[in-house]
């Protein structure tokens, strides 16, 4: 590794070459995930100093360093991975290559940096309420959240774990068709993707410079089955509420204990959340659950029996580092509002890179049926061919 990104906390050297569908790529993980003989910072000093060394590789790991990959380090990441912009006020905010006077987005933002800046083949993230997508969109490159459940989390520090999941990044899809060949099952049923549904919620106010960015795709999109798809904006407002109500509960219920404990001095917006999610109650979780229950049913009928569906991964480009706490806090609830589909409801997400011409990155994202991982990357690699020609 030889460009300091900022992306790198531990530099390690694990692996050997074998056979496998990784067999000589190499890898690092964020650092919420275990290594063994390595403490698991969780992107706080003083969580690393109260913890002790993992005693066993996370099972993700295991499973990668099987499938033939070299592991080669452990990357920074937001606070408590409670965050979606990549600052972090311990160990700095790693460098995002795509656009260095831009944020790299969190919480795995060491992970994306690590792949956009070519220091590895692939990275491994973890992905809550958008913490794989939101960097990879920011930083430029490929990036998968997986269903919920399909990918063991074992060794891996929870924050929600009703909506926690491994997700990963890499610069071109046959590397991640590749990672995913190692770590996914396969697919719960035999059904195709054929029907693209564009979310209109989703593209409505995105920046001038997405929407054209992003025409060609669309336009693609719409050579061939295609429908338009709403939810309503007093869906996403309902959503988002009971959404953040569940995640809160959830992080207060893995973290508490400790925070009341240790007392750990948070960053602005982490801090806040926390003290949010310290008073979230169990009616208001069970409330969420209950919406959960009943929403699910509009998804569904957006699916189909064959849709998949499109829409910005982010609906503008990475903020400005220099950008005001007020400026920062908006976007993050516009992202909140596209990224909870796949989170509330444990649905596969691929973050799709669009030509960039220059300019910060920006993605669009396909999102399909639950238990439909390996479909949706082949979706992507089949869309992505008719792109190039």
């Amino acid at each position: 590794m030889t460009v300091d990104v900022g992306a790198v906390s531990v530099v390690l050297n694990e692996g050997v070459d074998g056979a496998g569908p990784l067999r000589g790529a190499s890898f690092v993980v964020k650092e919420n995930i275990d290594v063994k003989g390595q403490v698991s910072t969780n992107g706080h000093p003083q969580w690393a100093s109260t913890h002790a060394p993992a005693a066993a590789n996370a099972q993700v790991v295991d499973r990668l360093l099987a499938a033939g990959a070299r592991l080669v380090g452990k990357t920074h990441m937001d606070e408590m991975a409670y965050s979606l912009l990549g600052a972090n006020p311990h160990f700095g905010t790693p460098i995002n290559p795509a656009a260095p006077d831009r944020h790299p987005g969190g919480s795995s933002s060491g992970s994306a940096v690590a792949v956009a800046a070519g220091l590895v083949n692939f990275a491994i993230g973890t992905d809550t309420a958008g913490s794989c997508r939101a960097p990879a969109a920011f930083c430029g490159v490929f990036g998968f959240r997986s269903s919920h459940g399909a990918i063991p989390m074992g060794g891996v520090i929870p924050l929600a774990p009703s909506l926690d999941v491994i997700g990963w990044f890499a610069r071109d899809l046959s590397q991640m068709a590749a990672v995913g060949e190692a770590l996914l099952p396969h697919d719960a049923d035999n059904g195709e993707f054929h029907r693209a549904v564009l979310l209109s919620d989703g593209f409505r106010g995105v920046e001038t410079e997405f929407a054209a960015a992003a025409a060609p795709a669309t336009d693609m999109l719409k050579s061939g089955p295609w429908q338009d798809g709403r939810l309503d904006e007093e869906f996403f407002k309902s959503a988002l509420a009971h959404f953040r109500n569940l995640q809160a509960y959830e992080a207060w219920a893995s973290h508490g204990a400790w925070i009341s404990a240790n007392h750990p001095a948070f960053g602005k917006g982490v801090e806040e959340r926390f003290a949010i999610a310290s008073k979230v109650t169990l009616d208001q979780k069970k409330a969420a659950e209950d919406f959960r229950e009943e929403a699910k049913k509009r998804i569904d009928a957006l699916f189909g029996d064959d849709g998949f569906l499109v829409m910005p991964t982010a609906p503008f480009r990475a903020p400005l580092l220099n950008e005001s706490e007020e400026q920062l806090d908006a976007k993050r609830y516009q992202m909140m509002r596209l990224f909870l589909i796949a989170s509330y409801f444990g649905l596969p997400q691929i973050s799709l890179p669009l030509p960039a011409n220059g300019e910060a990155p920006v993605a669009l994202s396909f999102v399909g049926r639950r238990g439909a991982d390996r479909r949706l990357i082949a979706l992507a690699q089949r869309f992505c061919g008719k792109m190039k020609k």
